[in-house]
């Protein structure tokens, strides 16, 4: 038996053994006290029959058993007729009472007639071998549901658990790597919810193995071009088959192509610490205003030269945030709006009082790419990058606790967007 079902089988039984176990009790309880009332009753009427048998000098019945105390003197009647007995706890009874004689409890009750005091007595219900059948049936009923729960229980966890079970060995497959697994049929409950969920993992997970050979074939690639870029250009260096008059070109080419690898090793060094949270914010109040007038300056050269008008809106904002970190987020935001704008169009960077947000006029972001843009390794369609800037301003921008997103411009193109309250 599984822990599962062994956990699911303690959960319905121990209430219901509890529950058992008290009503018993209970039932046992109630039944025993109405059958003392009862008990009481015939007491009460078998002292009213000795008091009008002394009345009217007849014998006392001898199935009647009981005790007539007067002056000083007790006597015993019923089976044997009348004894003369020392019985002085009679004198200390209430007119109903119980008392201990040899480990047995009797009932009492007295009845006071002038100068005689009538005690009867009998065997109390709870040790009377009469109600002995309605404990054992009662027992046996109780018995008898604690089964039928149980097996009724184990059928209905073994429906529930089954899937799981199954669950897990799909899971464990899932882990080693398979990808043509079964999953077991979806019941309509939330183990079917768990069911889907796994699928849905599962999918993702073949995504991203594929998203992750793309990366990688791109970084090689993106790797190897200015590494053979240097090393034809070094070599030609050494060998001294460049003109004098190229060395310039030459030497900026190598500088750019070294800058290129510094930017990608850069980039995924800045991802993994993040992600690894090995990176810690360095918050501040910053005047965000001017942060994005100073960012966009930088930048308004290197979009005039692509023929692109950038145009900055701000209005007073003060937030606390890493400045160097959401001047990386920024930066993203305007490199790819610049990739995507046409010649000629505008790109537009407006911070207003509850959102900073860049616009382009280009061909915007499809629907269902929205929410993946975000991911490692998601290159936007006609993009120059590898797929880690919006991956590292997610990573920034949920340490930040900022709401972020991208929606249809007014320009026609995207508008990607932070939002601070």
């Amino acid at each position: 038996m599984s822990r599962l079902m062994r956990k699911f089988l303690l959960a319905v039984l121990a209430p219901l053994l509890i529950m058992g176990v008290l009503s018993f009790s209970l039932t046992a309880f109630l039944v025993n006290r109405f059958a003392e009332d009862e008990r009481y009753s015939q007491l009460t009427r078998e002292a009213n029959i000795i008091k009008e048998a002394l009345a009217e000098g007849r014998p006392v019945p001898r199935e009647i058993q009981g005790f007539i105390t007067r002056d000083g003197v007790t006597e015993q009647i019923g089976g044997r007729g009348r004894q003369v007995v020392e019985l002085p706890i009679l004198n200390d009874l209430q007119q109903q009472d119980s008392i201990e004689v040899q480990g047995n409890r009797l009932l009492t009750y007295q009845l006071t007639s002038g100068d005689t005091v009538i005690t009867t007595i009998r065997e109390a219900p709870l040790a009377s071998s009469a109600l002995d059948g309605v404990y054992l049936a009662i027992g046996v009923a109780l018995l008898a549901a604690l089964l039928l729960a149980t097996g009724l229980a184990y059928y209905m966890g073994r429906q529930f658990i089954r899937p799981i079970m199954e669950l897990r060995i799909v899971a464990k497959q899932i882990g080693d790597g398979r990808k043509d697994v079964l999953l077991p049929d979806r019941p309509n409950d939330e183990v079917g919810d768990l069911i889907h969920a796994v699928d849905e993992m599962q999918e993702q997970l073949v995504q991203k193995e594929v998203l992750q050979k793309s990366f990688i074939a791109g970084i090689t690639h993106d790797l190897r071009t200015p590494l053979a870029i240097i090393r034809n250009e070094t070599e030609a260096l050494a060998a001294g088959v460049i003109p004098v008059d190229e060395l310039p070109d030459v030497t900026t080419s190598i500088i750019e192509e070294t800058d290129r690898l510094g930017l990608l090793i850069d980039e995924t060094l800045v991802y993994s610490k993040l992600a690894g949270g090995m990176m810690l914010l360095d918050r501040i109040e910053v005047a965000l205003e001017q942060l994005v007038e100073e960012t966009a300056e930088r930048l308004q050269s290197t979009f005039q030269k692509d023929g692109l008008r950038l145009t900055v809106e701000t209005v007073p904002v003060r937030l606390a945030l890493d400045r160097r970190m959401f001047e990386r987020v920024l930066v993203n935001f305007l490199m790819n709006a610049r990739v995507a704008a046409p010649v000629g169009s505008e790109v537009l960077v407006r911070l207003t009082a509850t959102e900073l947000t860049v616009e382009d006029a280009g061909t915007g972001v499809a629907e269902n790419d929205r929410s993946t843009i975000w991911d490692l390794y998601v290159k936007q369609t006609g993009g120059s990058g590898h797929g880690l800037g919006l991956a590292i301003s997610r990573l920034i921008l949920d340490s930040h606790g900022l709401a972020y997103g991208v929606r249809d411009s007014m320009l026609g193109g995207a508008c990607f967007y932070i939002r601070f309250k």
